[in-house]
């Protein structure tokens, strides 16, 4: 088998939310080009405001059932939603990236300062705007620990979101996904 420069495939877990027809703030997945937002998400991520994906599909069932808890606390009823995304490894590549293989090399730092609510990679002195995308393991908030086999693909501008090319619901959980696929 030869390597035939693929694609490559990265997953999205949200609630159908996220995907209302009125919502101002949701994906548009019907037709293209999508429509993702970069306000939307949790205040203080890793590594600072984006939109999150994996490559692992079941972290993504994960996530997308941990906002579907979330909102049925609250007494919402709401679905999980797993969304399939669609990124030309080219296209990737011409994309101003951070890459942290692991949890070394100043990885904990740099989540330590976006998790502080500093403006993430704008703000830093040598850099003149923010990194399209930053890449990574997954952390447990509030602690210096990495999820083992865990990975995080986070788009932090509007070239990075413009580099997937395609966006698919993959699957909608009622109301929650098994994980235990």
């Amino acid at each position: 088998m030869s390597w035939a420069n693929d694609d490559m495939v990265l997953y999205h877990g949200c609630s159908e939310e996220s995907l209302a027809p009125g919502n101002p703030r949701g994906i548009v997945v019907t037709g293209q080009p999508h429509n993702i937002s970069l306000d939307v998400g949790a205040s203080l991520p890793d590594f600072g405001p984006g939109f999150y994906t994996t490559t692992w599909l079941h972290q993504a069932r994960n996530w997308a059932n941990l906002r579907v808890r979330k909102l049925q606390a609250r007494r919402r009823i709401a679905k999980a939603v797993v969304l399939s995304m669609r990124v030309e490894r080219n296209a990737f590549a011409g994309l101003q990236s951070l890459v942290f293989p692991g949890e070394r090399d100043g990885f904990y730092k740099f989540v330590e300062y976006c998790r502080d609510g500093r403006r993430p990679h704008a703000a830093i002195e040598f850099r003149q705007g923010p990194y399209d995308v930053v890449t990574g393991p997954v952390t447990l908030a509030g602690q210096t620990m990495i999820v083992g086999g865990a990975d995080q693909v986070s788009f932090h501008t509007l070239a990075g979101t413009a580099a997937i090319s395609r966006v698919d619901v993959h699957g909608v959980g009622d109301p929650l996904f098994d994980v235990s696929t």
